[in-house]
């Protein structure tokens, strides 16, 4: 009965803080919000996120780096394993044990000596479960690679571990990008940065309070880059991108993925930081997005989005906008709105 009550009364703290605090929307907490409520509601209400270690997530990150930083950091943030890393799934086990790891100070301790707490991993994961006989099972994880991987945990500290065959990929397309003329260009890539004349923000943080928007919450996101042309008035923001299929389907995954969502959040924060930081109007000046992608064929194209399609999309985010009042307004966090008021019918 005691370990439930501090449940409850932990749940409940955590939800006092979330109401009790502003909450910064993100890109991706909306798309979780909108597309599925209790996935929100664990994530950034209970705090209970789950670390998003996924091999494409991490293609973004390099090809960021390579292409917008100084390379001679390129060890203060990444550590390039001698093998492949293990599958994904093998990935959020791994990371599950190793927190479990860190409680024990025991620096010896190899993924061998984990195996109950690899094997109620595979449980709460859902993993092989298939296999009932538990030495088998076990096998699926404690293998080579998966103990490579633990080992540079181990020995990481907070740089990200990637493989050599990652390294090779996103070289080769940074190397493109860098090769392109046009995409140079837009991303300010050979600008002498002068305040009066134009500025390069680069994986830049950006909040905007929205003390006169909508709701009783921000907005908040990392841009990838932006580029900011005072004689002009003009700021290029650009978002990249890479995708599993050709160029020619990327505007189905705009609308699968909800990236048009993205755009209208950074346009808010670019709005605001005219507004703020710079001291301009932002009506006054002329703010283009642009979609940098690489699609599985390593072409690259930047894809501008459209002033009457920038206006659809903001329409489409003053409607989800209820849709955010309605799930917090009402701590209802069951399923999404349509279906939580029972309007969905077949």
């Amino acid at each position: 009965m005691g370990i439930t009550t501090t449940k409850e009364s932990s749940v409940d703290l955590l939800e006092a803080e979330f109401y009790n605090n502003k909450f910064y929307f993100s890109y991706s907490s909306i798309n979780k919000l909108i597309q599925s409520p209790s996935i929100f509601y664990r994530e950034y209400i209970l705090k209970k996120k789950d670390d998003e270690y996924k091999k494409y997530l991490l293609e973004g990150t390099l090809i960021h780096f390579l292409i917008l930083e100084d390379q001679a950091r390129f060890d203060d943030y990444f550590i390039v394993s001698s093998e492949n890393l293990p599958s994904a799934n093998s990935i959020a086990v791994i990371d599950q044990v190793f927190n479990i790891f860190k409680g024990h100070g025991d620096n010896s301790l190899e993924l061998k000596d984990f195996t109950t707490e690899v094997d109620q991993a595979l449980t709460d994961l859902n993993l092989h479960q298939h296999i009932k006989d538990p030495v088998k099972r076990l096998a699926k994880i404690i293998e080579p690679k998966a103990e490579q991987y633990f080992e540079f945990l181990k020995s990481k500290g907070d740089k990200t571990i990637i493989d050599s065959e990652l390294l090779d990929k996103c070289t080769q397309r940074a190397d493109i990008v860098k090769g392109n003329k046009q995409v140079r260009e837009l991303l300010g890539l050979d600008l002498k940065q002068d305040p009066k004349i134009c500025a390069v923000y680069n994986e830049y943080k950006l909040e905007d309070h929205n003390e006169k928007g909508y709701g009783a919450w921000g907005y908040k996101g990392i841009v990838d880059n932006f580029v900011i042309d005072v004689p002009t008035k003009t700021v290029r923001i650009n978002d990249f991108k890479t995708s599993s299929k050709p160029l020619n389907q990327f505007t189905d995954a705009v609308e699968y993925w909800n990236y048009w969502l993205q755009a209208i959040v950074y346009l808010k924060l670019i709005r605001n930081f005219l507004e703020e930081k710079v001291k301009v109007n932002y009506k006054e000046w002329n703010i283009e997005f642009r979609f940098i992608v690489f699609d599985r064929y390593d072409q690259l194209y930047a894809f501008k989005v459209s002033e009457p399609t920038i206006k659809k999309w903001e329409e489409n985010f003053k409607m989800l906008l209820e849709d955010i009042e309605y799930h917090i307004n009402n701590k209802d966090f069951t399923l999404p709105t349509n279906y939580a008021k029972g309007n969905v019918e077949l």
